[in-house]
């Protein structure tokens, strides 16, 4: 069985790609020799979520391989391993031919490397491409100049804030910085536009983050603010000097139609002179009508000068032309000068960003790809692989569409490596898997052009191998879903002018159908609303409705899909935009219908998270009498029961000193000490609200989450109450807790969040986007290195750009086209997202006149449904196929678990440091040993009785004991010092040897605890234990005494002495 070196799955929506990687990863090892084959498969995807399900079906696959029965599933994969499969259209050949193993094989195999990945299971290499990443950045930190203990933040924004608010701040002590943000500010307010400049800066920062700019940003890397001032000057002249040159260009062509005795009438409706006339007077306007060819130039049919006028016109229209060039180089100029000030700030943004981080040994995410690029990607494989400890064989990416760039370009050298080099007769191989219609993440790097390249004739490695496979079957939806989706998309493939973008949809949109026969597509509008005349308060009403009718439809839609059978959990609501799910969401929670979404489960949305917040900002500034009245709310309403609410608030806000404060709440029983709450660290200070406030008996996860929030920005930056406040007036929309599984509820999310994802229903409201309406972003267009002094220019995206030259107007076009296929691409993840039942809500958004709008969403619906059926303006519903419910009635088992809450609050006066190991213990045995082990140490110190006060002050100044443990241990000590089977030990006028180590001849040692030696060289030999008596122990006592007496001593007595809680000596 030879797998090609380089294949390509092209899987649209629903088409078992992540089956097909699972099944090529087990025949890798299961055919190989060894059992830890995985060790050198790097398999790559996008998501966490990803990672987990795709290790779930590899482990969950060889664990049915190994059982004696298998389930179904599993079984019929084994035998595509062991059969192969026939291709359909020719059963004569190979679709996937067999691994050469048997059943048994294969079960006794699975076994084998099950129990090998159990115990190796972080060579299980299946992760996301940014930990992957971080694995090879920690692995080279050193030569990177990174600090080994660096962390890493996901909260870029953050950081550039931060990084702009820095600069702003510098103005006044850089003199160029300073007057380039003056200048700055003045530019804004002269337009009529706010000054705050933070925003413009904050845009520029975007581009250093955002890799798709890297190669135009490199030009601008050895440029300073000084040399960016020189060039905005000259370009600010040349502009001036251009409009001067067409101005007397436009007077001299004036004077020439004069001086041939033109009237001005001659031209129809005066057009032309009025043409020169504008130019002359600098009013030129490119949108207005310009003059290129001979008809261009309308002649009066009653002119006696037509002859006179037709012999100029070509002079006229050659100097034209010059005019036009100059204007569309002055425009150019112009649309470069507007974002000059901002971009020559570019190399200061990314220094300051540079700092911080290491400021806050911190390294940005966004920074990964280009830090691998730079230092690392010239690196030969071999030595990649020795630092990272692994060498990979084969490589799997998933939904490659998402894949940047620069990401894929640091994977080459490693897969080239791989797929260049045979290892036991074995080549490496590479599987990408994806779907270029469903590249919706353009803007974090991931294009679809990319996977159209490979899957033509592109090949970025040494090895021609290569195979394209189509998964062109789709086992998700029902037959309705899939054929409406074919149509549909099929149709949207004539929008596109761009080949490849019209080829993707026209030829590899359509999917084969399943087993699932059914199914239920339905498209409705809501009422048309007629707009008003254009003042503020009717647009205004205008948009309210709007999202009204959307909300109640959706509610609708629900209630008539629970009318076929389907439940909560079945239903996922898709919206393109974060704040129509707000307005669902809040809609929905009204009329009591269970819901899970990223803004329900947010964090500052629960009242107990606000409570807390509220409280903060009171500690922080006791003025605050907006979070004072919002705390009395929640006092009000939740702890109290004497006052009505408004009264409580009242009474509460008249206290305006803090101690009569306290005084009044206490006359309600809430106990409080802002003073002693303001002295505590930010955690400690969170616990005490929360057990003043908050019921001890129920569980709350928001308020969990919370304090884990809490706890990281107390330990991380030492942050205090109004450090913190500050972090979560910034950050706290981005908290929100993990969306339970098991629970019967409605699902909201946005389009980008379901990819991946699939549900019985889908409704897709607000499904009229605007597409004209795109967000403000910009364009880099290449520039005359002479008049800039730069090969790049950034300029804003607008319809103006066609207006600057043909080069121009072909980036501008190109992006518009990328913009249809993002468009396109995330009405196509949403569309296919559906199992049986599909629901679009939209709106024909119809003109006074009726008639439908252009560059709309709502426009693909209403023109697939002339293709299809006799649409009607006044019919608001249109459906295919049947609402029946065709899948298995399941009633609804809740399968959630609640957490169960910890209810101790940590006192800090509770603590005590451990300074003996047996407080560490929980076992009175242990206790005893710990016990007895501590009184041997200070014996130690003691030769005779005289010196138990000084071995007791010894052991208190070494943290051995405490000075209430003096007693305890003083008659324990006493106690052994007295035994009357101990009186000749402790004797005065003896030589005392305490722990003295004896060398015997054959260089072994031994240290008797206490030797006692008289006059006569005789010794009295004294061993200390605790615990059990185990016989070793005589014969301990037995080889210290041979050793005594080959040194010429007779030893007359030896013992024992077990400490524990009692005293035993045994005399042996």
């Amino acid at each position: 069985m030879q797998r090609p070196s380089f294949s390509i799955y092209d899987a649209s929506a629903g088409s078992g790609k992540t089956y097909a990687l699972v099944k090529e990863y087990l025949k890798i090892i299961l055919v190989a020799k060894k059992n830890d084959a995985y060790r050198n498969i790097l398999a790559i995807t996008f998501t966490n979520k990803a990672v987990h399900e795709m290790k779930s079906r590899i482990v969950g696959s060889l664990s049915e391989f190994a059982k004696d029965e298998p389930s179904p599933k599993a079984q019929d994969l084994m035998n595509d391993l062991v059969n192969g499969v026939r291709k359909i259209d020719n059963p004569e050949e190979w679709d996937e031919e067999p691994i050469g193993l048997s059943i048994i094989q294969i079960k006794i195999k699975s076994q084998q490397i099950i129990k090998h990945i159990i115990h190796n299971y972080a060579a299980f290499d299946i992760s996301t491409i940014d930990k992957f990443t971080h694995k090879v950045i920690r692995a080279f930190a050193h030569d990177l100049g990174l600090p080994m203990t660096f962390e890493v933040t996901l909260d870029t924004e953050n950081l550039l804030v931060e990084a702009v608010d820095a600069i702003i701040a510098q103005a006044g002590e850089d003199e160029t910085l300073t007057k380039l943000l003056v200048d700055f500010t003045m530019e804004k307010t002269d337009d009529d536009k706010s000054w705050d400049i933070s925003r413009e800066i904050l845009d520029t920062g975007r581009l250093v983050l955002n890799e798709n700019n890297r190669n135009e940003i490199t030009h601008f890397q050895d440029k300073s603010i000084s040399e960016f001032v020189a060039i905005k000057a000259k370009l600010t002249e040349a502009c001036k000097v251009l409009e001067k040159e067409s101005v007397s260009i436009a007077e001299e062509l004036l004077l020439l139609i004069v001086k041939n005795g033109i009237d001005s009438k001659s031209f129809s409706g005066q057009y032309f002179p009025k043409h020169l006339v504008s130019i002359q007077e600098g009013k030129f306007n490119p949108k207005n009508k310009t003059y290129h060819e001979f008809d261009d130039i309308k002649i009066n049919k009653t002119a006696k000068d037509r002859a006179i006028i037709e012999n100029l016109i070509p002079e006229l229209l050659q100097v034209l032309a010059t005019i036009y060039k100059a204007f569309e180089k002055r425009d150019f100029y112009k649309g470069f000068l507007k974002n000059i000030t901002p971009l020559s700030l570019l190399n200061t943004v990314s220094n300051e960003l540079k700092k911080i981080q290491e400021e806050q040994n911190i390294l940005s995410i966004t920074e990964f790809n280009a830090l691998i690029h730079r230092e690392i990607q010239n690196q030969p494989a071999p030595f990649i692989y020795e630092r990272l400890g692994e060498r990979y064989r084969h490589f799997f990416i998933d939904e490659f569409q998402d894949t940047s760039e620069m990401q894929w370009q640091n994977l080459i050298p490693l897969i080239d490596n791989a797929t260049s080099s045979e290892i036991d007769g074995e080549k490496g191989t590479l599987m990408i898997v994806g779907d270029p219609k469903q590249s919706i993440y353009r803007w974090r790097g991931g294009k679809a052009e990319q996977f159209i390249d490979l899957s033509k004739a592109h090949n970025p490695f040494n090895n021609p191998d290569k195979k394209l496979v189509h998964l062109d079957k789709n086992y998700r939806s029902y037959s309705e879903v899939i054929k409406f989706n074919n149509d549909f998309f099929q149709m949207l493939s004539s929008e596109f002018e761009h080949s490849d973008y019209k080829d993707l949809y026209a030829n590899h949109s359509r999917q084969k159908i399943n087993s699932k026969v059914g199914g239920y597509v339905n498209i409705s509008f809501i009422p048309n609303i007629v707009k008003g005349d254009d003042n503020s308060e009717t647009a205004e009403g205008d948009t309210v409705d709007k999202s009204d009718l959307f909300v109640s439809a959706t509610l609708d839609t629900i209630q008539k899909v629970l009318a076929e059978g389907f439940e909560y959990k079945d239903i996922v609501i898709l919206t393109r935009k974060r704040s129509q799910g707000i307005a669902i969401a809040n809609f929905l929670t009204e009329q009591k219908i269970p819901l899970l979404s990223s803004e329900t489960l947010m964090i500052q949305n629960a009242t107990e998270v606000r409570l807390i917040i509220h409280l903060l900002k009171y500690l922080k500034n006791n003025s605050d009498l907006e979070a004072k009245a919002n705390f009395l709310q929640y006092v009000a309403q939740n702890v109290q029961n004497q006052l009505p609410i408004h009264d409580f608030i009242a009474q509460g806000m008249a206290s305006k000193q803090e101690a009569d404060f306290e005084k009044w709440l206490m006359s309600f029983d809430v106990a409080l000490s802002f003073q002693n709450i303001r002295k505590k660290s930010l955690y400690e200070a969170v616990e005490v609200i929360i057990s003043k406030f908050l019921s001890s008996n129920t569980t709350n996860a928001y308020v969990q989450y919370f304090l884990d929030i809490v706890l990281e920005r107390d330990i991380r930056n030492q942050a205090g109450i109004s450090d913190f406040l500050s972090f979560w007036d910034k950050n706290a929309e981005k908290f929100s807790i993990p969306s339970p599984e098991g629970n019967n509820a409605v699902r909201i999310m946005t389009i980008h969040k379901s990819k991946g994802l699939e549900f019985p229903v889908v409704i897709f409201p607000f499904a009229e986007e605007d597409y004209s309406r795109k967000p403000k972003d910009k364009l880099w267009l290449n520039a005359e290195e002479e008049d800039f002094g730069l090969p790049k220019v950034l300029i804003d995206n607008s319809s103006a750009v066609e207006g600057f030259g043909e080069e121009a107007a072909e980036v501008y076009n190109q992006k518009k086209q990328e913009e249809l296929l993002d468009n396109i691409n995330v009405l196509y993840v949403a569309l296919t997202r559906a199992e049986e039942q599909l629901y679009v809500i939209s709106n024909m958004n119809l003109s006074r006149k009726g008639d439908i709008p252009t560059n709309n969403m709502c426009t693909f619906f209403i023109n697939y449904l002339k293709s299809k059926s006799d649409f009607q303006i006044e019919d608001l519903e249109y459906h295919f196929g049947d609402k029946t419910k065709l899948s298995s009635k399941k009633k609804h088992v809740d399968t959630s678990q609640t957490i169960p809450l910890v209810t101790e609050i940590l006192n800090p006066n509770n603590i005590k440091i451990a300074q003996r190991e047996a407080l560490m213990w929980g076992t009175l045995q242990q206790e005893a040993i710990e016990y007895g082990n501590l009184i041997h140490e200070i014996l130690s110190f003691v030769k005779t009785k005289s010196d138990i006060d000084l071995a007791l002050t010894k052991s208190i100044e070494s943290g051995l004991i405490t000075l209430s443990q003096r007693e305890t241990v003083n008659n324990t000590l006493q106690g052994i010092i007295n035994h009357n089977e101990l009186e000749g030990y402790f004797a005065e006028g003896n030589e005392i040897l305490n722990e003295q180590t004896i060398i015997q001849s054959e260089g072994r040692t031994v240290k008797p605890d206490r030797m006692v030696i008289n006059n006569l060289k005789e010794v009295f030999l004294l061993d200390y234990k605790t615990g059990t008596h185990y016989v070793k122990y005589q014969q301990q006592l037995e080889n210290y005494q041979s050793a005594i007496e080959l040194m010429g001593y007779k030893v007359v007595k030896k013992a024992l002495i077990y400490i524990g809680k009692e005293i035993e000596v045994v005399n042996l």
